[in-house]
């Protein structure tokens, strides 16, 4: 049967790749409109300051956030705050699934650095028994994954929200120098400067 064509086998062939190399090309001509729209969005305001409150978050607890919109589709976050393990700077990426609208969902990777406690030793309490316990905080590197939104006004006006997990990449980060400490303190720590969920949210202005 293969030697002889079949009806409607050749007349159906040419038209399918024909109708499969439009569509993408209009794919590809849409993907370029869209970055065309997204860059008059983000490129007028391409430095973004806000201040960021959170659990994990890149600035910890609270601190700022300085952003920098590399294109229209990438944004790149600096912050700094204060953690359990000390000064904690980091730096995020985030990649910007619909740059076109005001309002866009993101996946993103960051890299913070706890500097820890130096030399000198902190005092801390047993969560457990009470007890006064001294330890000595090293410096940690976490790595986060995570998603979220993004939303920025015509005007500048900016909101960021980020949900995701914190990898601590090092070995645990404090050591008990003074006490005994109980199962539940160790657990307790164990949270406080390993890995957990990460939260945040930030205001801002975008120039």
């Amino acid at each position: 049967m293969d030697d002889f064509p079949v009806p409607g086998r050749v007349a159906m062939k040419f038209p399918l790749r024909r109708l499969t190399l439009a569509l993408l090309v209009s794919a590809a001509a849409g993907f370029a409109q869209a970055g065309d729209s997204a860059q008059d969005l983000r490129q007028p305001h391409r430095w973004g300051v806000s201040a960021e409150i959170g659990m994990n978050s890149l600035s910890s607890l609270i601190g700022p956030v300085l952003t920098f919109y590399a294109k229209p589709a990438i944004a790149l976050d600096f912050g700094a705050g204060l953690s359990a393990g000390g000064l904690r700077p980091g730096l995020r990426a985030r990649y910007l699934f619909t740059p076109k609208d005001k309002t866009s969902f993101f996946a993103g990777a960051g890299f913070k650095e706890c500097l820890g406690s130096g030399v000198r030793d902190v005092k801390v309490k047993d969560p457990d028994t009470k007890a006064d316990l001294r330890i000595k905080i090293s410096p940690a590197s976490f790595a986060d994954l995570m998603v979220g939104s993004e939303y920025q006004a015509g005007n500048g006006f900016l909101i960021i929200a980020n949900a995701g997990y914190s990898i601590l990449l090092t070995g645990d980060p404090y050591e008990f120098t003074a006490g005994a400490p109980s199962d539940k303190a160790i657990k307790t720590f164990d949270t406080i400067f390993g890995s957990g969920v990460m939260l945040s949210v930030s205001l801002g202005w975008a120039i």
